[in-house]
């Protein structure tokens, strides 16, 4: 009876922990160097955003802005599923944040599989899935409106004193997202879909899922920036995330930054959850990346 009565207890401890861990957030530092970075973009200061899922860390997600206040990025980076496919975008909790935000920052938003979701509800006669698409489409637009960049497979150059360094925002398809399979990327699919990487300018792409590293290194991004592992959802001490979206156990590429020669690849814990998704001892984090040259 006492160790059923421990057993209960310590699993209570633990739904209360995973409740107000996640309320908390904590931001994860990382240098970037590349031999590849033009001079002029050296000390750029980028934040990085991803799988907020509509939570809100604060009333409109107050705590949230004011620490990507402190940090005063000079560009900040979307990676994707901001929202949920099953609930209302528009407004919503990462609407009203992204709206603030974009009055003091440059933001460049790539979709994730929810934001590729909603798009497909597009051509549904389901009710529901038409007023889904309605909020999402009206959620898109007020972006637009807010000078967000959306890159749904685009791409857009920035220049800093006469040296370019390249954005592109890559939508794999709703294929490569499928729980239980691990689809390999068919060949020539990034250079169909986003074209080549231009030699002569430093590219950062910004790809939802971090499964396909190899795949992004070898088209020639210099800096890919993911998400949608949410950090293997449970985080086990000396071991890391447990388990993809996917349903995968121990996920190759789960959190933090992963090197493949000269590339660099950092993918975010994320910011929230959706569903019956856990998180535990896996705090909530805000990507903070400085570029050198070097």
């Amino acid at each position: 009876m006492e160790a059923n009565q421990i057993i209960v207890g310590l699993i209570i401890l633990i739904l209360i922990w995973t409740l107000i861990e996640q309320k908390l957030l904590i931001t994860k530092r990382f240098l970037i160097k590349s031999q590849c970075l033009p001079q002029e973009w050296d000390g750029t200061k980028l934040v990085v955003l991803a799988d907020l899922h509509n939570c809100s860390f604060g009333k409109n997600n107050e705590r949230l802005a004011k620490k990507i206040d402190q940090l005063a990025p000079d560009y900040i980076l979307v990676v994707g599923d901001m929202i949920n496919k099953m609930s209302t975008s528009y407004p919503s909790n990462s609407f009203l944040l992204l709206e603030r935000l974009a009055k003091k920052y440059k933001i460049y938003y790539s979709y994730g599989n929810h934001e590729q979701k909603l798009d497909d509800y597009k051509t549904m006669t389901d009710e529901e899935k038409k007023a889904l698409y309605s909020s999402w489409n009206e959620y898109r637009e007020g972006l637009t409106r807010e000078n967000i960049t959306l890159l749904d497979n685009k791409s857009v150059s920035i220049t800093k004193n006469g040296a370019s360094l390249r954005v592109t925002g890559l939508s794999l398809g709703l294929e490569y997202f499928e729980r239980h399979r691990m689809q390999e990327l068919k060949q020539g699919h990034l250079k169909k879909v986003i074209g080549e990487k231009k030699k002569d300018e430093f590219q950062i792409l910004m790809a939802h899922h971090p499964f396909y590293f190899k795949d992004y290194a070898d088209w020639g991004a210099d800096l890919i920036v993911s998400g949608h592992v949410h950090g293997g959802m449970v985080r086990l001490p000396g071991i890391g995330g447990l388990l993809s979206p996917q349903a995968k156990f121990f996920p190759k590429y789960q959190a933090g930054l992963y090197k493949k020669q000269d590339k660099s690849m950092v993918v975010s814990r994320g910011l929230g959850s959706h569903s019956v998704m856990p998180r535990l001892f896996n705090i909530p984090e805000i990507v903070f990346l400085s570029l050198k040259k070097g």
